[in-house]
């Protein structure tokens, strides 16, 4: 085995290994055992740095997701209502381009039948939509509305559908306006039976 460095450099080499596994294989289509070959350290190593493989994909899910949130809201910069999620959702398209995070959040969705998967990934979708709130400062309709699309983006980045000459494709991606969101109910009815 070779010598890495700092605890610290050898955290973010597990770290980088474990996401490119994980978005790949998800949690339970990789073991420790090859994240560890893969960057030639021991198994045990990565057990003695993060305790176990589910909180080796925790970490990284929860990077993933926290770092879409930073990079949202840096787009943001000074911006609010409308023009601050038309921003946000600039660079979350953007960062679309980065198939290992976004496969890796698809996993994280996708292991949410592990209890301490789903309570991580809900704090940190959580975070996700509750900053994109406090930036905008719009209504919690208007902040769903910009959370749907952002996941029908996901769903179209994760097939690889973008620029595919059918309809349907061509449709799921046309930009979303700005009246769009400006033009959602600030509240919605009570009664409305829709989702």
């Amino acid at each position: 085995m070779r010598k890495l460095g700092t605890a610290a450099e050898r955290r973010e080499q597990i770290r980088a290994a474990a996401s490119a596994a994980f978005a790949q294989a998800g949690l339970h289509g990789v073991s420790v055992d090859q994240i560890a070959r893969s960057i030639d350290i021991s198994e045990a190593y990565v057990f003695r740095l993060f305790g176990s493989k589910r909180a080796l994909f925790i970490d990284v899910v929860t990077s993933a997701f926290d770092t879409m949130t930073s990079l949202m809201a840096a787009a943001a910069g000074e911006a609010t209502g409308v023009d601050a999620l038309m921003r946000m959702g600039e660079a979350y398209k953007a960062q679309l381009a980065d198939r290992q995070r976004l496969l890796l959040q698809m996993q994280a969705f996708a292991a949410c039948g592990d209890p301490e998967v789903l309570y991580a990934v809900r704090a940190a979708f959580g975070r996700l939509w509750t900053r994109a709130g406090e930036i905008s400062g719009l209504s919690p309709l208007q902040v769903k509305t910009f959370i749907a699309f952002g996941t029908l983006l996901n769903i179209v980045a994760a097939m690889d559908a973008q620029g595919l000459p059918v309809s349907w494709a061509e449709q799921a991606t046309v930009p979303i306006p700005a009246a769009l969101y400006a033009g959602v109910p600030v509240e919605s009815p009570a009664d409305s039976g829709g989702i």
